[in-house]
């Protein structure tokens, strides 16, 4: 998967080695899911990388027909008849040079597959292109056919984002590659490529014809397939020569004068009330079970630069080093930023909303765990992963299932995911918690301590033999003395950080006179106000915010940097203050969940939470900044600490083996099956909740969340009780969803719940 932030576009499919978890994979079907119709003619060794990608797929269930269109060159030849001999699912018909239409028309004929994908001989997809467009087209059943995100690479490189959302404006240019996957019936309904175009634009026709039969796509936003651009291609080298476009713009228009006022314009179906989950699963692809270890399931809420996705991307690299083999699924439409560094150690990532209907995730879910043998489920951060779980049970009941929880969440789902572990608890082989506060937490909610573990979060200690000059660099980059101590703070800039004690106690220090230099690492909401009281203090020359930053700029920053200082409300243990500490960074942290758990008195100080907390942050700063010494002999201690009791290969041990402990227990001390039926009918009730969720979500999702004055007085205003009430029987109608995902509907809203709650000037 490419890093859309910093592309390389050297890294393609083609150039990857074979997944291991998809090598050897056959099916049995008689029926491939997906028949691969390619055109060749005179492919130059650009070919090979294409076989190599398709060999690569997740979905092992295909076979692909190649139309040789009368190649004149005998090496390409030899090519061709090489790499088809290499699998049996590869079909090779040869004809007079007709041009790309054609050729695609006749291995179309050929074609056995419930879907057909067009892809060109030196072109390119991502491992899990055919199972994504697949499964969504099973999942939306509106769509006829759809395609990708772009990656453009060779003579030109670039990202291309654009496609069947365009819908009429199809009608004025194409809008990409043809790369695509299409439903058999629709592509036979339209009559295929027209024939007669053998020179450039046969696929912007085809597009057209579609949408004439009543046919369109939808595009999936990640980039899966990959476009060669060849200044001596054939395609450029047509399109350089006279008028050919403008013709070809001409010939469009008259053809399809009268499509514009029929054009399709499917959108994805939102939810219906009490939704019921699909059972039955059209795709058959069983892979082959992994002979050198486990096969994990991380069910996640996203991938994103956070503390617990840092632990996540951790465990699965250390897991995939030990042999065992990873799948991830997201369950949140989000930003996923950090989706290219989870692919490095598994391809096998799926985002649920981009590709599925709610109402099958249960089915999608439980296909996976079939398809790749899966024999543990990990449930990190997802609340619709905790709902699901009776349906998966039923469905997969030798598999162990595990939850990981890090911190509870006072002011969020009355404590968030651990109040999940504890309800769930009963369909979970073991709870893992990443701090003892923690476990108390949940067993003083009745949670079972048998079944619950503490497994602290390992790091990586710092080891570069450039440390001097990186901490050289760090500094000069921010103009700080050499002899300045430098204070970091690392989070995201939201309520549970306190950003504005933050700043008091940075201007306190700043009043008395210390020497220091201050970097803020993170973004957010209160980023603002963090900024305005920086002004109000006249801080700016002590402190830079520096916003987001790389991990390895963040662990750089490390390097140059003496003390940690984040006086957050709650915590499980903070990933920063771990790897903190492991660079000899020393915490001044509260003492909230777990923090006290790993700070020893002479490796950093934790305050209280208490009424005089700004003066005992306070003091506490001004002895380490007074006593260097003292700061060098606790910045020991806290990699003495790291190195010692919470390394990184000791948390893959310590996984392992509470993941063994999860099997024998669910063979020991198995828990009660439940019946599909019932699974059915509480995933049923899951999604139903997920749905009215999202239907009243907008009522409350505002970026200026101080217009809404009372948290209390929102949740027991019988005036906002009748919005939402209103709200939630508007999302029983199709026009209601579609007025309840309008801009105007919001701002009404909006303005509405403002008018309501403000308070009154007596």
């Amino acid at each position: 998967m490419i890093n859309y932030l910093q592309p390389n576009y050297a890294d393609h499919p083609g150039s990857r080695a074979i997944p291991r978890l998809y090598q050897g994979a056959r099916s049995v079907s008689a029926q491939p899911d997906v028949s691969v119709l390619t055109p060749y003619f005179n492919t130059e060794d650009f070919f090979v990388e294409t076989f190599v990608c398709l060999q690569a797929q997740s979905l092992q269930n295909w076979e692909w027909i190649i139309v040789d269109d009368g190649s004149t060159d005998a090496l390409s030849v030899e090519r061709l008849a090489s790499v088809a001999a290499k699998d049996d699912r590869i079909r090779v018909v040869r004809q007079d040079n007709a041009g790309p239409s054609a050729a695609r028309n006749a291995a179309f004929r050929l074609a056995q597959g419930r879907y057909v994908c067009l892809l060109d001989s030196d072109d390119m997809v991502e491992h899990t292109y055919l199972e994504k467009a697949v499964w969504f087209l099973d999942s939306n059943s509106e769509f006829a056919f759809c395609n990708s995100f772009s990656v453009v690479f060779g003579d030109q490189q670039y990202l291309w984002r654009t496609g069947f959302e365009r819908g009429k404006s199809h009608l004025q240019a194409n809008s990409g590659p043809p790369i695509s996957v299409i439903r058999h019936a629709a592509f036979a309904a339209c009559g295929g490529f027209d024939e007669s175009i053998r020179f450039g634009h046969e696929d912007w026709d085809f597009w057209l014809a579609m949408a004439k039969t009543g046919h369109w796509g939808y595009t999936l936003q990640e980039y899966l397939q990959w476009y060669r651009k060849r200044g001596n291609g054939r395609f450029e080298q047509i399109m350089r020569s006279g008028d050919v476009n403008d013709r070809f713009e001409r010939l469009m228009e008259q053809k399809y004068r009268d499509l514009e006022a029929q054009f399709p314009a499917p959108v994805r179906r939102h939810p219906e009330p009490y939704d019921t989950p699909a059972t039955q699963i059209e795709v058959n692809n069983l892979l082959n079970p992994n002979a050198q270890g486990r096969r994990i399931l991380f069910l996640i809420p996203w991938m994103v630069t956070g503390g617990a996705d840092r632990v996540n991307l951790d465990l699965i690299e250390g897991l995939v080093a030990r042999g065992h083999q990873v799948t991830i699924c997201a369950t949140l439409l989000a930003e996923h930023r950090w989706e290219h560094e989870f692919s490095r150690f598994t391809p096998d990532i799926f985002v649920l909303p981009h590709i599925l209907r709610a109402a099958d995730y249960p089915r999608f879910l439980a296909y996976l765990i079939a398809s790749r043998r899966v024999d543990t489920v990990l449930i990190t951060g997802s609340i619709i992963g905790y709902q699901l779980l009776p349906y998966l049970r039923a469905c997969a009941p030798g598999v162990a299932f595990l939850d990981m929880c890090h911190v509870e969440e006072p002011h969020w789902l009355n404590g968030g995911h651990p109040r999940f572990g504890v309800g769930y608890q009963d369909a979970l082989d073991l709870n893992i918690v990443t701090t003892q506060h923690l476990a108390t937490w949940m067993q003083e909610r009745g949670a079972d301590p048998q079944r619950l573990k503490v497994m602290y979060t390992g790091i990586r200690t710092t080891q570069a033999s450039d440390l001097a000059e990186v901490r050289a660099r760090i500094r000069s980059e921010h103009n700080i003395p050499a002899n300045a101590p430098v204070i970091v703070f690392a989070g995201r800039l939201c309520a549970q950080k306190r950003p504005a004690l933050l700043a008091q106690i940075l201007q306190a220090a700043h009043v008395q006179g210390l020497e220091f230099r201050a970097l803020i690492v993170g973004d957010g909401e209160l980023r603002p106000q963090l900024e305005g009281l920086i002004r109000e203090y006249a801080l700016g020359e002590k402190v830079h915010m520096l916003g987001s930053v790389g991990h390895q700029e963040w662990l750089n920053i490390l390097v140059a940097s003496d003390i940690l200082l984040i006086p957050s409300e709650y915590e499980g243990i903070s990933v920063a203050l771990l790897e903190a500490m492991a660079a000899g960074v020393v915490p001044l942290v509260g003492r909230v969940g777990g923090q006290g758990e790993i700070v020893a008195p002479d490796a950093g100080a934790l305050i209280d939470r208490s009424d005089h907390e700004l003066a005992d942050y306070g003091a506490a700063l001004t002895r380490m900044l007074q006593e260097p010494e003292q700061l060098r002999h606790m910045s020991r201690q806290c990699r003495s600490i790291t190195a010692s009791q919470l390394s990184w290969s000791g948390m893959i041990d310590h996984f392992e083996a509470l993941v063994n402990e999860a099997h024998r227990l669910r063979v020991q001390s198995p828990r009660n099956p439940i019946s599909l039926p019932l699974g059915k009918e509480l995933a049923t009730l899951a999604l139903e909740n997920k749905r009215l969720g999202e239907a009243v979500d907008w009522l409350w999702n505002t970026k200026d969340r101080s217009a809404l004055h009372g948290a209390q007085a929102m949740t027991t205003s019988a005036e906002v009780q009748a919005v939402t009430r209103f709200a939630v029987a508007l999302s029983q109608t199709r026009l209601g969803r579609r007025l309840t995902r309008s801009t105007w509907m919001k701002k009404l809203a909006k303005w509405l719940l403002t008018a309501i709650t403000r308070p009154s000037a007596d």
